[in-house]
């Protein structure tokens, strides 16, 4: 049993160094890109990276694991080495993966400014010449090096240990030793998953610097290849109806129709306001009576009441992960996958953020909960937030909750962050809730029996007591509030109708806006946030292509949304909704439904091309 324990905890250890080690190797082949890197920041690095090479050493010592217990369970000398020849073949094979993914990895980084995916493999499958081109001459021979370097290490560590010799006793012996060696194998599913939190591993897990490339030095690169073999798809093909030209015209065409009246922009006490955006978690219109919903958001319905109420807003999707790039980038939601999954792309994509970071703005994120979760963190490092307030920042007693620390407390750890002085930079804070999901819940017992009003009834107290404590700061008169839902409603759970299901409250107030009191009739887009925003600021959102403000006279008013088998765009005339799963039409006339088809479409290749 000793032999086999031993080999088994050195091949899970020699991986995980083996990971570290070609992060130096990484930062040293691209040196001219990490010019300047200290020791501590490198530490970062590999500290951050480390939960995903423990990952991806537990995804290549499952097999050698089982071989293992298959070898001890075994009486026949015959047979053990049999099993000793497979595992010797299993752990070459293993190298030459480990050193062929850190040395491509290491080459083609500099070139291609990501993190090893399927595209290399992509490129050498259609074009061996010019995948090796790609990375020039000094490229091919640091690969060639870092390849032949790993695979003579790992090698020379692994087969030290084999062939195996049998386990001697009692057959109960055998037995014994085949369970201790599965159960070990089995155990390797904490460091595969990531450890039992909410979040499963992820690309994200290794992001924690606002500079991407300290992020890309910290990813594991044989776990993004095998991440992103495994999400990848065609999306260009998904929705395949119309040529380009003809889904832009369809399109374009729809959004000239759809031009309403003009809607008078909002007037500010400053050009450069501090910007608090919350974003509420399963909100929805049905809970304001001021739309006509229940007696349940009654302080959102007061803050609508003192500033520019949308009433027509629709959310663009069903999940917190679809959500935030279409708050924060202006970025659909997409029914058949989540962009957020796919951290390349999110790298790629415009920011609110990173516009007002360009205007001088501090950054600022807050969120009760697990940040690594749906690739949260990848995507809001990206996006340029430098200061991210998470679950980790609260003490543990006051996150035991599923998704971590209450809604209150999120408030008061931002209230307490609020400038204290009237002269001091603009500041963009958002404000992400999480009480109102499901389990529901709450340190709090409204009037409510129903443990989703509870909730909701809940979080809007604690909106409504920051708010209340936010006008008597210092910056009050100088601070914007916009308000807005992640995704559509989780209550009342009888909606039926898509148009009714993504009905949400948009509200813009704050002491910053000077305009009266206003109902705003519509129809807007989540997405429309980051435009506007920039707008109301008089910064271009040139770069958000799906995203229009509200308050130019040539904005479009109609809605993209979806679900998981659902698409829908609402015009101030009518809703048209697609069946995605089906390709069947459930709602609206054959103009809609070519507009929600072109839209797909045009999306869908958009985020191919991310």
């Amino acid at each position: 049993m000793k032999q086999r324990l031993l080999l088994f905890v050195t091949i899970f250890v020699q991986l995980t160094v083996i990971f570290v080690i070609a992060k130096c190797a990484f930062v040293l082949v691209n040196a001219s890109v990490y010019k300047g890197i200290g020791f501590d920041v490198f530490a970062a690095v590999v500290w951050h990276g480390l939960p995903m090479d423990f990952s991806m050493a537990g995804y290549l010592t499952l097999l050698p694991g089982l071989l293992l217990a298959a070898s001890g369970a075994v009486a026949s000398l015959r047979w053990v080495r049999t099993f000793s020849i497979i595992l010797k073949c299993v752990l070459v094979v293993e190298a030459l993966v480990i050193a062929l993914a850190v040395s491509a990895d290491a080459m083609l980084y500099p070139y291609w400014g990501f993190k090893l995916d399927t595209t290399p493999l992509f490129y050498f499958m259609s074009s061996p010449e010019a995948a090796m081109a790609s990375g020039g001459t000094g490229g091919g021979l640091a690969m060639t090096s870092i390849l032949f370097a790993l695979f003579t290490a790992l090698l020379l560590m692994w087969t030290k240990f084999v062939p195996l010799v049998p386990v001697k006793g009692a057959p109960m012996e055998r037995v014994r030793v085949a369970a201790v060696m599965l159960l070990c194998t089995g155990a390797l599913f904490l460091p595969i998953r990531g450890g039992l939190t909410v979040s499963t591993m992820n690309l994200s897990r290794a992001y924690f610097s606002s500079d991407t490339r300290m992020n890309h030095a910290a990813v594991n690169p044989l776990f993004s290849f095998m991440y992103s073999a495994s999400h990848q798809s065609g999306f260009d093909s998904q929705f395949d109806y119309f040529t380009l030209d003809r889904a832009a015209d369809i399109l374009s065409g729809s959004e000239r129709a759809c031009i309403g009246d003009t809607i008078a922009a909002p007037v500010l006490s400053t050009t450069r306001p501090d910007i608090y955006l919350v974003i509420l978690e399963s909100f929805s219109a049905h809970l304001m009576p001021s739309l006509g919903g229940s007696p349940v958001a009654m302080r959102l319905d007061s803050i609508a009441e003192d500033g520019m109420l949308f009433t027509h807003c629709y959310a663009s999707s069903f999940r917190t992960d679809r959500a935030l790039p279409a708050i924060l980038s202006g970025y659909p939601g997409q029914p058949t996958t989540s962009i957020m999954k796919f951290v390349g792309k999110t790298d790629r994509l415009p920011s609110l953020p990173r516009s007002l970071d360009a205007e001088g703005y501090a950054l600022s994120y807050y969120y009760g909960g697990d940040i690594n979760f749906t690739s949260m963190n990848a995507y809001l490092m990206s996006a340029g937030f430098d200061r991210i307030i998470c679950d980790r920042d609260f003490p543990v007693a006051e996150r035991m909750s599923k998704w971590g620390a209450p809604d209150h407390l999120v408030f008061d750890r931002a209230l307490s962050d609020v400038p204290a002085s009237s002269d001091t930079v603009p500041v963009f804070t958002v404000i992400q809730t999480s009480s109102s999901h499901e389990p529901f819940d709450v340190p709090w017992q409204s009037e409510f029996s129903d443990p989703r009003l509870n909730a909701f009834a809940y979080a809007d107290k604690a909106l409504g007591q920051w708010y209340d404590a936010m006008s008597r700061t210092p910056r009050w008169d100088h601070s914007l509030v916009v308000i807005i839902p992640d995704h559509y409603a989780v209550w009342p759970d009888t909606l039926v109708s898509q148009a009714s299901r993504h009905h949400v409250p948009l509200v813009i107030a704050g002491g910053a806006l000077r305009s009266e009191a206003a109902r705003i009739d519509a129809v807007v887009a989540q997405t429309d946030i980051a435009a506007t925003v920039l707008g109301m600021l008089g910064l271009s959102a040139a770069e958000f292509p799906f995203s229009h403000n509200v308050f130019d006279p040539s904005a479009p008013h109609m809605a993209f949304f979806s679900d998981a088998e659902h698409a829908s765009v609402a015009t101030p005339a009518s809703v048209a909704t697609l069946n995605v799963s089906s390709g069947l039409p459930e709602e609206g006339d054959s103009l809609g439904l070519e507009t929600v088809k072109a839209y797909l479409q045009i999306l869908y290749n958009d985020l191919q091309q991310r």
